[in-house]
């Protein structure tokens, strides 16, 4: 528990150095408007703008939660969205993440099966062309080939075409981890031990096999879950989804310094939360994990 406690203070620790980070990196840009990129503004709205965003006073990095906490738009002037806005944006990409890891763990688990069942037969090559094929294709085409069937013809929803895009290559990945796990595990001992006893395939790897490979599964579903959180913004612009992704990026393009520090602070804390939740996940499921802790 006390290593865990001191996990949590190392990853909450990170969370306002991200937050310093992303305002004194976006307050460090060259200031310009988007009718004209090669342009600097006046003077006296670079002075605006400085002073909006306590840019060169003391503490000025104060401001964007200043902004926040006082129910003030997010932004320059009258530009950007309040906190309650950004949360509930926030709010549709993180549930377009978190259907996306439970598709990219159904697609593991599938995967890992057929792979090892494919694994002695003629199909085995396709336990290594699947991984190749899906690695080798860059996810914002297949989401290209949906955008129009979804976008202007509306045959699927929007939200379930990003997750179930975005969940295929962390699928495949995790699955071929999972595999890999499986054959190492189906080849021990105990696993003929429990075959020879009478106990059907289908038993044996539910009760012994899959126990021992969760782990290795866990290991890295922390990785890929940020993957997945970060990965649904690019999804969200192809397919249209006015959630948090689409709000970032813009953010980022029209130098809107508070809505960035902001959001860029909120989802680091969840992708911290993401990490945490995982790793007390595998101290309930893994034995081992316990006692290297103890």
């Amino acid at each position: 528990m006390r290593q865990l406690l001191v996990r949590v203070g190392r990853q909450l620790v990170l969370v306002p150095i991200v937050a310093l980070a992303s305002y004194f990196l976006m307050a460090s840009l060259p200031l310009t408007v988007e009718e004209d990129n090669k342009r600097q503004v006046s003077p006296e709205l670079a002075a605006s703008y400085r002073r909006d965003l306590g840019i060169g006073e003391p503490l000025g990095f104060l401001r964007p939660w200043q902004k926040l906490f006082r129910g003030e738009r997010l932004g320059t002037s009258a530009q950007g969205v309040t906190g309650d806005e950004l949360l509930l944006k926030l709010s549709g990409s993180v549930g377009v993440g978190l259907v996306a890891l439970a598709l990219a763990l159904v697609w593991a688990m599938g995967f890992a099966l057929l792979k090892n069942r494919w694994r002695r037969g003629r199909l085995s090559v396709l336990g290594d062309a699947v991984p190749a094929m899906a690695f080798g294709t860059p996810v914002f085409i297949p989401a290209l080939l949906l955008a129009p069937t979804v976008v202007e013809r509306g045959h699927m929803l929007p939200e379930l075409t990003a997750a179930l895009v975005i969940s295929v290559w962390p699928g495949v990945f995790l699955g071929t981890l999972l595999g890999d796990a499986l054959e190492t595990e189906l080849a021990r001992d105990y696993v003929r031990t429990a075959a020879s006893k009478g106990l059907s395939r289908g038993v044996v790897l539910r009760r012994h096999v899959l126990p021992n490979v969760l782990p290795a599964l866990l290991d890295a579903i922390g990785p890929v879950a940020t993957a997945l959180l970060a990965g649904s913004f690019a999804a969200e612009r192809v397919f249209g989804l006015p959630y948090f992704g689409q709000l970032y990026v813009l953010a980022v393009l029209q130098k809107q310094v508070a809505v960035v520090v902001v959001a860029t602070t909120v989802f680091a804390s969840v992708l911290v939360t993401v990490g945490l939740v995982v790793e007390i996940v595998r101290l309930i499921v893994d034995p081992r994990a316990r006692e290297s802790r103890t």
